[in-house]
């Protein structure tokens, strides 16, 4: 069993709580926090919550996964770098990852998540439940994909992006770095950096923006 310290202390860290030890290879140890040290006060879900200063003192023997749902998770898990603790990466047992396929650290596969083949997922993306990501298909470091969405095939995911709920991304499509997919929208042509799109087909409604 991996000691796990999960980064973050609000509400997805106790879903990524839940993930883990699911998986029967990981001992969730405790949390981390780096906003709020009142929140190292109480314990969660029965686990201490340590103040990231700590790691140094704490972090010895233990893995660390990013508990943050936004791809603002960029900048926590630059902070914990220098400690120089592993990330681990999770792949719950409901979820389907092709042989073909690679996933990065720190990457969260929750449950009934579809890799296909041929795909590559960078570093500390999330692949929420129910979502998918079709073949031959790359998605970049601290991208989110949430429940429900779909990805399709031979598609292009840039760094920091996000994809709301039951949106469809369909063949093909070229995706920017920190872009914003809105809930339920379809992709039908390729989407510039920086940008968030909505509705059916999906339009750019802002710009200069930085994810989620």
């Amino acid at each position: 069993m991996q000691p796990l310290l999960i980064l973050g202390s609000t509400i997805f860290p106790e879903e990524v709580a839940d993930l883990a030890e699911d998986c029967g290879s990981f001992e969730v140890a405790g949390f981390v926090e780096n906003l709020d040290p009142e929140r190292c006060r109480q314990p969660l879900l029965g686990k201490p919550v340590h103040w990231v200063d700590d790691l140094a003192q704490v972090g010895s023997g233990h893995a660390l996964l990013c508990g943050i749902g936004t791809t603002k998770r960029r900048r926590y898990v630059e902070q914990v770098e220098p400690f120089g603790l592993p990330f681990a990466t999770l792949i719950h047992p409901s979820a389907h990852v092709s042989r073909t396929s690679t996933v990065g650290e720190g990457c969260i596969l929750g449950v009934n998540t579809v890799v296909a083949s041929h795909t590559r997922l960078g570093r500390h993306v999330i692949v929420n439940r129910g979502a998918s990501v079709g073949h031959h298909t790359r998605i970049g470091d601290y991208v989110t994909i949430s429940p429900g969405a779909m990805v399709a095939g031979r598609c292009e995911v840039g760094d920091g992006s996000y994809i709301a709920m039951g949106a469809i991304v369909i063949d093909s499509i070229k995706i920017g770095r920190n872009s914003v997919i809105g809930a339920g929208a379809v992709v039908t042509r390729d989407v510039p950096d920086n940008v968030q799109v909505l509705g059916m087909p999906a339009r750019v409604v802002k710009e200069n923006i930085e994810g989620r």
